[in-house]
């Protein structure tokens, strides 16, 4: 199975959990459709537009950027080395050649790691900022559906709200209340 059909399974098993769910909250109690209180929460816009994830975007960019130039810098000294290798490999003797030709791969190997190691190093740490991020709106959203009586309060990023009316979407509560503090 590849990924895109794992996370379309994932994405309608949520939706028939949440469905069942719902089916079950309503024969366990007879209660009326309007004793259902129903919201949802974009978590993607939440994170671009709460001022701390604004910062650590901002953060991440720059970093992001001095990485890439240093990137650029090691490309173009292999591009620089290539384009003497092409000169010189009819002037050079055999093993002058096979020197330079190992050089040009050890800085290929080095230029392909480095690549390799920022991206890893990236994801990391917008994992870290995000995740830190995730925790506190994911308590907001706890202490609004506790506080104001929702049955349920969904994500809608992941595809699990698929209609709802406008009323229903507290992202916009939700990042005003990250942002004071709260």
């Amino acid at each position: 199975m590849c990924a895109k059909e794992a996370e379309n399974m994932k994405k309608y098993l949520s939706a028939l959990i949440v469905l069942l769910l719902i089916m079950g909250a309503g024969s366990v109690a007879t209660a009326k459709a309007e004793d259902y209180k129903f919201g949802y929460v974009d978590f993607n816009r939440a994170l671009n537009e709460v001022e701390e994830g604004k910062r650590t975007k901002a953060s991440l960019k720059s970093e992001f950027e001095k990485k890439q130039k240093q990137l650029e810098l090691m490309q173009k000294e292999l591009k620089t080395m290539q384009a003497d290798l092409e000169k010189q490999k009819l002037i050079l003797s055999a093993e002058a050649m096979k020197k330079k030709e190992e050089a040009f791969r050890n800085k290929f190997i080095e230029v392909n790691q480095k690549l390799a190691q920022y991206r890893e190093e990236m994801a990391k740490r917008e994992l870290e900022a995000t995740g830190k991020i995730l925790t506190r709106l994911r308590d907001i959203v706890r202490k609004i559906g506790q506080t104001e009586g929702y049955t349920m309060i969904l994500e809608k990023s992941q595809d699990v709200v698929i209609y709802s009316p406008p009323g229903a979407d507290l992202t916009g509560r939700v990042i005003k209340q990250f942002n004071k503090g709260k």
